[in-house]
């Protein structure tokens, strides 16, 4: 009798159906072969076969924000498609698809332009078949639901009928597109794509690929960042039954980009015995100048950093004099912890090396950017490597950071066998690409109209591009333009200044980056301001904001695929969106007894956003969140479904890390290790509301997967001040 392989999923499914269930077997599903059909394709992401099934190419991942639901209604839009006979093909890794990376909220808007023109590619070509066949100019004909008619005779002929023909037409270079008042499917709400393979089990997952021949490894990883092995001791790890053997994973100097740390990963025949061996190892390790690192003293090092002079990232006007100048002056610092990112599929990868190529089967949110730096960590071609992106099972940018999927590959490599490289809930934080600690001090003094006439900012935290710059100690002009030096306000004298910050632990970037820093801490301060020139906070941000105007934002190059910020902030559609928000809120009304508010808006990822938290306190223990309403102008909106979850997901997000969100260091090790003592939001700490207000826009499509995030945080800061009359100026929020 073979030895039955069951995943924890696939026995929970069974026992859902059936409650006790006796499993004597499973049988993996045949591989859907391609189909030896023609296919009509005029452009990489979409194909028509003979039978009049449209293929549309989603060349970014899933990892719950709705891709595979929104990019091929746009695509479906523009080719006047019927959407029950469109298919979604999962994109593999390829240039040809143009950036693949789902991060930085991108996906719609950096393919919002190219799905458009193929689908219009596609339906001016099918069109012009049909008008061939008929003998008929092209303008008098149509595409409507899958089919080319001609009005003025009734004729019509199905997309079927045309491929053959279209697929001989030459392809036009500069297709008309729709107009958005015909739009049928854009702007119109649609459920996920995916829903029912999500939720009945059979989406594949990272965990879920299996290999014929797959050995399982785990890694036993440098404790601290950058440490060095000593000396190994593996005699007990291959004692372990189903231990098959060793393999070191060698340390990588700098620039490390995404590389692993140094490591001795243990591979068995399955999970559990991998997971044995590891704990039999007995390692040695040179620690180096990191394990000294620890949060208390850390944070120390960032105020004193913030205290002095750094490097200029934004000047106008003069500071000195405008900050010497008569009025009231505002002073205050901020502080947030270092975050991990949690998701709730730790990071896995299958990889198979064999005969010069390299096949890897993981959750990852960049495939291109794997391909190629797998590619050169092998030394072989781009094109010798294959990457199949499974479904992620969360990210939150922790999945675009690839150490694990080096690590598969290279126990592949050394070992000759398909390997699933997984890792623990505890490895997962533990050994974290962190949300740095940040601290940032805020000067200003004030005018006569109570507006401030003079700003300082000093922002101190380890550069996230430590990974490919060594010694890199100070913010990076991209990462200051999140949320710092793009900021809206008119303000007429402003320095904005980066200070030195080493890095003593691995970093990266998670929802937002650098927007959750700068929200908090601008949003924070803008509300002392307010305080202390006696103005309503909303009225206060309206009035900074002068009048309206569209301006290039400060420290942005010029390659879109670079540009996280957004290259023009509108200071109108801030506008908008605050009072949007505080009208459909009724700020201005009282609330009853016991009911405490407070307001937060942010520009970030080419979208706009305000939120107002609700918390109820009855001046025992801590404030309760009762309810979030947030604003969100991100553009056009393809699916006004995928923006709300969005909204709803990011409240849920943002308000688990303002209040529970914390790594600490001793050591240079990570402290925490799984969610007992690093905290997510629980169902029943959710507001019982969450509101997303979408607002209506002509601008092309913005972000909206993290836009939504940064304003959590300073808006429940604000209530918890109404409620208790308490600053609250460090994250986690502690009552």
């Amino acid at each position: 009798m073979d030895t039955l392989k069951l995943s924890r999923r696939e026995f929970v499914r069974a026992g859902g159906r059936a409650g006790a269930v006796l499993v004597l077997g499973l049988r993996a599903a045949p591989v859907r072969s391609e189909s030896a059909t023609s296919l009509f394709s005029p452009d990489v992401f979409v194909s028509i076969d003979a039978a009049g099934l449209v293929l549309v190419t989603v060349s970014r991942g899933e990892m719950g924000q709705g891709v595979r639901t929104s990019l091929p209604r746009i695509l479906a839009d523009e080719l006047e498609a019927d959407l029950a006979r469109v298919e979604v093909v999962q994109g593999l890794a390829d240039q040809r698809y143009g950036d693949q990376n789902t991060d930085g909220s991108r996906s719609v808007r950096m393919l919002w332009s190219p799905l458009r023109r193929a689908g219009a590619l596609a339906r001016e070509m099918l069109v012009r078949a049909a008008a061939e066949h008929w003998n008929l100019p092209a303008a008098e004909c149509r595409a409507r639901d899958h089919a080319v008619e001609h009005p003025a005779t009734g004729r019509r002929l199905d997309y079927a009928q045309l491929v053959a023909r279209a697929a001989k037409l030459p392809v036009p270079e500069t297709p008309v597109l729709k107009d958005s008042a015909d739009f049928r499917f854009i702007g119109v709400a649609a459920p996920m794509r995916d829903a029912r393979a999500v939720v009945t089990g059979s989406a594949i997952y990272g965990y879920d690929v299996r290999i014929p021949g797959m050995k399982y490894a785990c890694v036993a990883r440098a404790p601290v960042f950058d440490a060095r092995i000593r000396s190994l001791d593996d005699v007990a790890a291959r004692a372990v039954p189903g231990v098959r053997g060793t393999y070191r994973i060698p340390f990588s100097a700098h620039p490390r980009s995404f590389r692993p740390e140094e490591g001795i990963a243990v591979l068995a025949d399955d999970s559990w015995s991998a997971m044995r061996g590891r704990d039999a190892l007995s390692i040695d390790w040179n620690e180096g100048a990191n394990a000294t690192y620890e949060t208390g003293s850390f944070r120390a090092e960032l105020r004193e950093s913030v205290s002095q002079a750094g490097k200029l990232r934004l000047q106008r006007g003069d500071i000195t004099a405008g900050l010497a100048a008569e009025g009231v002056r505002v002073e205050a610092d901020y502080e947030t912890a270092m975050l991990a990112h949690a998701p709730m599929e730790p990071p896995v990868a299958v990889a198979w090396v064999r005969d010069g190529r390299c096949e890897i089967w993981a959750p990852v949110q960049d495939p291109q950017d794997v391909r190629r730096r797998v590619a050169d960590w092998l030394g072989i071609a781009p094109d010798k490597v294959k990457v199949t992106i499974t479904f992620l099972g969360g990210a939150f940018g922790r999945k675009s950071q690839i150490d694990f999927v080096f690590e598969a590959v290279e126990v592949s490599r050394q070992a000759g066998v398909p390997v699933k490289l997984f890792w623990t809930r505890e490895d997962d934080i533990r050994n974290c690409y962190f949300h740095a600690e940040s601290v940032h001090r805020m000067e200003a003094r004030l005018g006569a109209d109570g507006l401030p006439s003079a700003w300082r900012m000093r922002a101190a935290y380890p550069s996230i591009d430590w990974m490919d710059v060594k010694g890199l100690d100070y913010p990076m002009p991209w990462e200051t333009g999140m949320g710092l030096t793009n900021m809206p306000f008119d303000v007429p004298a402003v320095s904005i200044e980066a200070c030195r910050a080493r890095v003593p632990i691995r970093i990266g970037w998670l929802r937002s980056v650098c927007n959750l820093w700068h929200a908090f801490a601008l949003n924070g301060f803008i509300d002392e301001m307010a305080a202390a020139a006696g103005i309503d906070p909303v009225s206060y941000r309206l009035r900074m904001l002068g009048k309206d105007r569209v301006f290039a934002a400060p420290n942005e190059e010029p390659d879109p695929l670079v540009n996280f910020n957004g290259t023009r902030v509108d200071t109108g559609r801030y506008r908008r969106v605050i009072e949007h928000l505080a009208e459909r809120t009724h700020w201005s009304e009282a609330l009853p007894t016991g009911r405490f508010r407070g307001f937060a808006a942010h520009n970030s990822f080419y979208s706009y956003v305000a939120t107002v938290v609700e918390v109820e306190y009855d001046g025992r223990g801590a404030p309760r969140v009762t309810r979030i309403d947030t604003a969100i102008d991100c553009g056009l909106v393809v699916n006004p479904e995928g923006i709300r979850k969005q909204v709803e997901g990011a409240a849920i997000f943002g308000l688990g890390a303002a209040l529970f969100g914390e790594i600490t260091a001793q050591g240079g090790r990570a402290m925490q290790s799984n969610f007992g003592d690093y905290r997510i939001l629980r169902l029943s700490e959710c507001p019982p509301v969450i509101e997303a207000h979408i607002m209506r826009s002509d601008a092309e499509p913005g972000g909206a997967g993290e836009p939504p995030t940064p304003t959590i945080a300073p808006a429940l800061a604000a209530a918890f001040f109404a409620a208790t009359g308490k600053r609250f100026r460090d994250l986690p929020l502690r009552v």
